[in-house]
């Protein structure tokens, strides 16, 4: 986000969720409260990374199914439909994060239903991550850490109860370091994304097949011969 906006391009997010079940260090802090703060932290966040603005649908998690679930996937379509972004970046299909999954499924099947749109779907990871073999986007991220650890920070309800911003650093260096094994390191902070854009054009390609044939072309690619009976390793 802030690489796209120092370019001069037109920055949005959308929060579908409205945070009121978050984690809190202060237990006396109200749901209530907590959706308005966790709106505030958010806004400051957009402004630490340069966006344009942001859409707050201000959903609970149960309303991401059902009769309101179809009615947060229209409202995402016409988002997607107004804006017509050149780039869109969702949680990744492994996410260990219910409410996460639920909405990067809602924002596919948003996506489909806008006719005629041309896009790039990225996938980014973080409660979870994708070692399989689809296309994958390394982008170098080292003259923005700074910017996304202030963004990050700017959640401070969150960072009360966990230390995220030494997690997303600590994150994007490591990938930086282990994405290639036997490249030299071109960059000291990496975000690595998954090409989702293929779920897009297909739209008769269900999440759970286009997961299995990235796990399956990883085992293709990567699977040792399993050694012979009495064989032992040399």
């Amino acid at each position: 986000m802030a690489a796209a906006s120092a370019e001069g391009k037109g920055v949005f997010s959308v929060y579908i969720t409205d945070g009121r079940g978050s984690p809190r260090k202060d237990k006396n802090i109200s749901d209530d409260e907590m959706a308005t703060r966790r709106q505030k932290e958010a806004l400051s966040a957009l402004q630490a990374v340069g966006a344009v603005g942001g859409f707050f649908l201000k959903r609970g998690r149960e309303e991401l199914e059902g009769e309101m679930g179809q009615k947060t996937g229209k409202e995402l379509r016409e988002i997607f439909q107004f804006i017509q972004p050149e780039e869109i970046f969702l949680s990744g299909p492994y996410e260990r994060h219910i409410t996460h999954q639920r909405c990067t499924r809602l924002s596919i099947e948003a996506l489909r239903a806008v006719a005629g749109l041309k896009t790039t779907l990225l996938a980014y990871s973080l409660w979870g991550s994708f070692w399989g073999e689809k296309r994958r986007v390394v982008r170098d991220i080292s003259p923005f850490i700074k910017k996304k650890v202030q963004a990050v920070l700017a959640h401070a309800s969150q960072i009360d109860y966990k230390n995220y911003q030494q997690g997303i650093m600590g994150k994007n260096n490591y990938e930086a370091i282990f994405w290639e094994s036997h490249e030299v390191q071109k960059a000291a902070f990496v975000e690595i994304f998954m090409d989702m854009t293929e779920l897009i054009e297909k739209k008769d390609l269900t999440l759970e097949s286009f997961m299995r044939q990235d796990f399956e072309a990883f085992i293709q690619k990567y699977s040792i011969s399993p050694i012979p009976p009495n064989q032992e390793l040399q």
